[in-house]
């Protein structure tokens, strides 16, 4: 799985995520020194899907390696490579963890980072996107709450460290929020009042000062930013095509395996590290379900659970299997279900090694850096470029490629806000009207439209100037 993931990082695949583009405009926004959040009613009509930290910490550094934002191969490869250490680095933290707090023993801890890391391999969306600096975090953050734990006051340090964490976690993506909620819910679920008072106090602060940092003041366009992206609509056949189907033959029986515990020790345990991870796996999968049927969704939701769902289950049967003999069948049961399941996500790796061609992806990539160097040579700084594509990502990359001239990069989150009428758009067909819109790329068959304000262009304003590997440039009369 590690070659796989090494040849995936080096390729010149579009999208090794699942959703890997709108992660990349972000970064590449950062990189070419604009402002993040911005007036999305404005052109390019761009509104910031999820919340900062994670743009800033690739476009930042790409900005100082002083690279071309438009070379979206080295955009990709730089995020990919920052995800990837962002990975490894959990792993090491959760070998720690697993470790320190667990005592389990080095083996069957690097048997628990194998079966975490296969688990985030198959749901791929640590690869190249904001989840992977938030699984750090969170690794960091039940880390910090099992030493938390182990302290003889009930308030300490490591709690308020925790809270930073858990508004770290929220600052990386909105969906941490419930960060903060599993953690009141602990004080909360074992009276802890005073606790429970001062570790609100500590996230109500610590929200305020993030929030002033990185709103720059402009407070609307933040909130903007930050939720109004958020409202998408619920699908529950998405939730089947997105979550259902990748969950269930991977980790059903963990999930079965894990409520059984966390049941089990909730009614019985008196042990506060039991508990917490008896709540926080409950709390992680009931939030991971109320919010994977929205649109955009994906089984990676569930990453935080998986987590603490296996340290449950390592550290209620490694405990167990210290007083079971090497004759009892149970004793082969569990590291029987680890194997399968490594082998399960192993083979859906090879075949997806196995099934991409990616030599067909690097030609493609060579033929839409054609595209974009002619459009370059020809477009003012002020026009705008709509680019459609056509299947298998044809003209995916090359909208990244000529973003400082495109039009609402996520398109789709900028089609329900469309339809919902949550913002004013009028500002696009003055565009239409000054003839702003100065080429149209059209990949083959591919109509002249742009999905993000469902507008069909007339191509008798247009002149077909020409086709460069099927890509037909058409600039307006």
């Amino acid at each position: 799985m590690l070659y796989i993931k090494g040849v995936f990082i080096l390729s010149y695949h579009p999208d090794i995520s699942g959703s890997e583009r709108g992660t990349t405009f972000g970064i590449q926004i950062v990189a070419d020194n604009q402002p993040l959040y911005r007036n999305p009613e404005v052109p390019p009509f761009w509104i910031v899907q999820y919340a900062p930290l994670y743009y800033y910490l690739v476009g930042k550094t790409y900005q100082l390696l002083n690279w071309d934002p438009t070379n979206i191969y080295r955009i990709q490869f730089l995020s990919r490579l920052i995800s990837f250490i962002l990975v490894s680095i959990s792993m090491v933290v959760a070998y720690i963890t697993v470790r320190r707090f667990i005592q389990v023993s080095k083996l069957l801890s690097i048997v628990f980072c194998c079966l975490l890391f296969g688990q985030l391999q198959q749901w791929h969306l640590t690869n190249s996107r904001i989840d992977s600096l938030l699984f750090l975090f969170t690794v960091l953050y039940i880390h910090v709450i099992l030493k938390a734990l182990e302290q003889k006051d009930e308030w300490n340090k490591y709690f308020v460290l925790a809270g930073f964490l858990a508004v770290v976690a929220f600052f990386t993506k909105q969906s941490a929020l419930i960060h903060s909620i599993v953690l009141l819910g602990y004080f909360f679920y074992r009276f802890q009042w005073s606790s429970l008072f001062k570790m609100a106090g500590v996230l109500a602060v610590l929200f305020l000062v993030f929030t002033l940092i990185f709103s720059q003041l402009q407070f609307k366009v933040f909130y903007d930013n930050l939720f109004g992206s958020l409202q998408l609509p619920i699908v529950p056949g998405w939730f089947y095509a997105y979550t259902f189907r990748y969950l269930v033959p991977a980790l059903s029986v963990l999930i079965a395996v894990s409520f059984i515990i966390s049941l089990k020790w909730l009614v019985n345990s008196t042990d506060p590290k039991t508990i917490f991870l008896s709540l926080s796996t409950l709390l992680f999968f009931g939030f991971a379900t109320a919010t994977a049927f929205k649109h955009g969704a994906a089984v990676g939701y569930y990453h935080e659970f998986a987590y603490v769902g296996l340290l449950g289950i390592f550290y209620y049967f490694y405990n167990e299997n210290l007083t079971v003999t090497n004759a009892s069948l149970t004793y082969y049961l569990f590291p029987a279900l680890v194997g399968l399941t490594m082998l399960y996500f192993t083979s859906q790796q090879m075949e997806k090694y196995y099934t991409t061609d990616l030599a067909k992806y690097e030609a493609d990539y060579s033929q839409q850096n054609e595209v974009k160097k002619y459009v370059e040579a020809h477009i003012a700084a002020d026009e705008k470029v709509v680019i459609s594509g056509g299947e298998d990502f044809r003209g995916w990359l090359l909208q990244h490629m000529l973003f400082k001239h495109l039009l609402a990069y996520q398109d789709t989150e900028v089609r329900f806000l469309f339809e919902a009428k949550r913002f004013n758009f009028s500002r696009f067909y003055d565009l239409v009207k000054e003839k702003k819109i100065r080429y149209l790329i059209l990949d083959k068959n591919s109509p002249p439209y742009l999905y993000a304000f469902d507008y069909k262009f007339d191509l008798k304003d247009y002149l077909l100037e020409k086709d460069i590997h099927g890509y037909k440039v058409y600039r307006l009369k």
